[in-house]
């Protein structure tokens, strides 16, 4: 693993956790919702996390299903995630590229753009190859990415936030067909410097990925409340693809 890849060290910071702690849970939690009902899966069914960081969607996951396992890079973030020590769900710290587990699963969810992290579009194919090997037949994989047409054309380029007295200078750039975000804040006399580089993935980058790697995609959504994807006005990107 190049040891330069941003989310190495930023997934693993006390400070990433800080920037994004005011996550919306009642959304994730009526996200799943949305999404089982969709799915219509038997509580019987295995599902995968992946990039679960501390575990927010797993335990709402396990509301529906016997066996979940999450599955993130982070130290960190498995340990937080490992103190809800609940039956039927389990932790493991794994590169989503790479991972490798005993067990296959009936459905497989990569949620709040948890993918197109890599320098190289490659490894985009490894994380799905990877997903189909992990699989049962006819076992689903569920992407939910940003909607890339809509964030370049409406760009925030700079914004300040302020947390736990922190003030979190971010500015924001395309560059190589990535977003790039700059954080950039001090804390207790000692400067910081993350950034976070997410490819712009469309989604017809989206049906070649899932094409190369031997699933079928059968579904898009384009907001956590499941409506139609419209490239103009949707947030999100949302895809449910079959294994072939």
């Amino acid at each position: 693993m190049n040891k330069k890849e941003w989310f190495i060290d930023w997934f693993n910071s006390y400070y990433y956790h800080l920037l994004y702690k005011n996550r919306n849970d009642k959304e994730a939690k009526d996200f799943i919702l949305n999404l089982v009902n969709f799915l219509n899966l038997s509580f019987e069914s295995s599902a995968l996390d992946l990039g679960c960081g501390k575990g927010r969607h797993s335990f709402e996951l396990k509301k529906h299903f016997k066996s979940v396992t999450g599955l993130d890079l982070s130290k960190n973030s498995i340990d937080e995630a490992k103190k809800h020590n609940l039956e039927g769900l389990l932790f493991t710290q794994q590169d989503m590229r790479f991972f490798n587990l005993d067990y296959k699963f009936n459905v497989i969810f990569n949620l709040f753009t948890s993918f197109g992290y890599f320098k190289e579009t490659n490894d985009n194919l490894k994380i799905l190859l990877n997903c189909h090997q992990h699989l049962n037949k006819n076992g689903i994989v569920l992407i939910d990415f940003f909607n890339a047409h809509k964030v370049a054309k409406n760009l925030v380029k700079q914004e300040i936030k302020n947390i736990d007295s922190i003030e979190f200078n971010i500015k924001r750039e395309i560059d190589d067909n990535k977003i790039i975000k700059t954080i950039a804040f001090n804390d207790k006399n000692k400067n910081f410097y993350f950034q976070e580089k997410v490819q712009l993935l469309t989604l017809e980058n989206f049906k070649s990925l899932l094409n190369k790697t031997n699933f079928k995609l059968i579904k898009t959504f384009g907001s956590y409340q499941l409506t139609e994807f419209n490239i103009n006005q949707s947030d999100r990107l949302i895809l449910l693809a079959e294994k072939k």
